[in-house]
């Protein structure tokens, strides 16, 4: 529903931020929080979970770690809360470079990422 949104960040949290578009205040969970900064202006490129019980707001600085974010999520067992992780501790092409190449051991450096997982993620985004 949301591609991006634009405002001032108005609170920064170890797991989100809060950014005020018009008034409201979006809590949007991203991979390095507190590489954003308080009353600094921002657009934030947004992926929206929904879920039966949760509504939930996803954001990137770029439009490359959002698309990286939804490709991670298009495989099967990975979903926001394991694919986060590994978009907050490694960049865009580190991540493409060890799908590319099939290190399934640096895909299993991140949380929750086994090597079943990691080799899924490999297979489904290799090429």
């Amino acid at each position: 529903m949301f591609e991006y949104i634009s405002g001032m960040l108005t609170k920064v949290n170890p797991k989100y931020v809060v950014l005020d578009n018009a008034g409201i205040g979006y809590r949007i969970f991203v991979p390095n929080p507190y590489n954003y900064r308080v009353n600094d202006y921002y657009t934030i490129w947004i992926h929206q979970a929904i879920r039966e019980d949760s509504n939930e707001l996803y954001g990137f600085l770029t439009y490359d770690e959002k698309d990286m974010f939804l490709k991670l999520i298009s495989v099967t067992g990975i979903g926001p809360k394991s694919a986060l992780p590994i978009m907050a501790a490694s960049s865009v092409s580190d991540i493409k470079e060890a799908i590319y190449s099939g290190n399934v051991s640096y895909m299993q450096k991140f949380p929750g990422i086994g090597p079943k997982a990691a080799q899924q993620i490999i297979l489904d985004l290799k090429g």
